[in-house]
């Protein structure tokens, strides 16, 4: 199925380590003094083992299912089997005993957090859904995933597209912090519409994400359909299959210090919006097509690039060329701003692929480009004008 097709129309369908041994480390500590307070359900009351072995769904349910609003579950240390989603309600922290951050995909795989088995049937590991279509009493406001790892390296490679998080509908303010999801086979983290919303946002929007890595999925890193008002801070698509974010109508929105590194597509892809996304200390390194690329067609879309650092993109399997740049605005009616604008080429670091990108920005058939400061480098050509641009400018500090 086309991958794009799928984030606009998608919806909801449906090697064991032992961890006995492991003694609980000192940032789990203050979790498991606060699981025995009210309002705190650990997982293990409710029958989860942890073991690396024990489908423990059911009992991660459990705990879920009997939580009020404010109340939190707890994770402590150990591996966590799953056969199916488990679901979030409207104020409900899903809390887990560490977030991993950056990790090669040889690594070995971690020994804690969420573990789909290999006949995981669902979406997602972790499922986030609206008023409308989970059936809850009050609107989907403030689900939480904090300190949690989600490794999905024992799903077939072959089988089902299945996401790590996955939030589908009017569902505000969710918040990610110190997230690490790896090697599902779908995408990390992905925002669905529901059109049968009968007013308001049908997509979640006001998001917050912070310190989160997704890692070596098999489609894209995270997908952002018309999430507007959100904020992401240091927030981390690596490996990733397809491109690193997928980004739709996503206006008013703020990323800071976020990076797409060896994307298997673009680095950072947007399409349509309204109002202002700004990208602030962001960066891509070897995207296989190009670093940053606008394809946005309203009038009253507006991108700020601040201080963003764009390098080596355009690998094109490892040949370079192709017309691919560190930024590249296509066919766009949307005003990109960039300051302190740094772009350069290079090969991996074994050095045994051609220099890329090509090109340094490439506009071509846009609106309104004006690129006013920093460094720009391209291996065949560092400023391209592909024609048909109504302003395109570079200042004088470029």
């Amino acid at each position: 199925m086309d991958r794009t097709r799928r984030l606009l129309l998608g919806g909801v369908t449906a090697g064991a380590v032992s961890v006995a041994a492991m003694a609980p480390n000192a940032a789990a500590a203050e979790p498991v003094a606060a699981a025995a307070a009210p309002g705190w359900h650990d997982v293990r009351t409710y029958g989860a083992k942890g073991d690396g072995r024990t489908d423990d769904t059911a009992a991660i349910q459990a705990a879920l299912d009997a939580c009020e609003p404010g109340n939190s579950v707890y994770l402590p240390v150990g591996q966590y089997r799953t056969s199916a989603p488990v679901r979030i309600g409207p104020y409900i922290t899903l809390r887990g005993s560490h977030g991993s951050g950056e990790n090669e995909h040889d690594v070995a795989d971690p020994p804690f957090g969420l573990k789909p088995l290999p006949h995981f049937a669902g979406d997602a590991v972790v499922l986030i859904l609206d008023q409308l279509r989970g059936g809850h009493a009050r609107r989907a406001v403030e689900p939480r995933v904090f300190d949690l790892t989600i490794d999905g390296s024992d799903l077939p490679r072959d089988g089902a597209e299945i996401d790590g998080i996955r939030a589908v509908g009017q569902i505000q303010h969710l918040q990610l912090r110190d997230v690490q999801i790896r090697k599902v086979t779908g995408i990390g983290i992905n925002t669905v519409y529901n059109t049968d919303v009968p007013k308001g946002p049908q997509a979640p929007f006001c998001l917050h994400f912070d310190r989160v890595s997704v890692q070596w999925t098999g489609s894209y890193g995270i997908a952002l359909n018309n999430c507007t008002d959100s904020v992401f801070h240091d927030v981390y698509a690596l490996g990733c299959n397809g491109t690193g974010w997928w980004i739709a109508g996503t206006g008013n929105s703020t990323f800071t210090s976020c990076r797409a590194e060896w994307s298997g597509g673009d680095g950072f892809l947007l399409h349509g919006w309204e109002g202002v996304i700004q990208f602030v200390g962001c960066s891509t390194d070897r995207s296989m097509f190009d670093g940053v690329k606008v394809v946005a067609k309203s009038a009253r879309a507006i991108l700020q690039l601040t201080g963003c650092r764009l390098d080596r993109d355009g690998r094109n399997n490892d040949l370079g060329g192709g017309g691919y740049a560190g930024l590249k605005v296509q066919d766009s009616a949307a005003k990109v701003l960039a300051d302190g604008l740094i772009v350069t080429p290079g090969s991996n670091d074994d050095g045994r692929s051609k220099a890329s990108p090509a090109r340094g920005v490439s506009v071509t058939g846009s609106a309104y480009t004006v690129v006013n400061s920093g460094y720009i480098d391209g291996v065949e050509i560092d400023w391209h004008d592909g024609g048909g641009n109504t302003v395109l400018r570079k200042g004088p500090l470029l």
